[in-house]
């Protein structure tokens, strides 16, 4: 049987856990900006070279 200590605890969890998506997607979001970003100024220097 569920009791409210049971729910207090899964509402934390799930409030954590969202709280740590949030930041891995900005994560996610910084390294995927800076690879985008060395990859058009390697696409630009090798375009320039030739």
């Amino acid at each position: 049987m569920i009791t409210i200590q049971d729910l207090k605890i899964y509402m934390l969890n799930s409030g954590v856990l969202a709280v740590s998506f949030t930041e891995v997607e900005m994560l996610l979001k910084v390294v995927l900006l800076t690879a985008t970003i060395i990859y058009t100024i390697q696409k630009i220097y090798l375009n320039e070279k030739k």
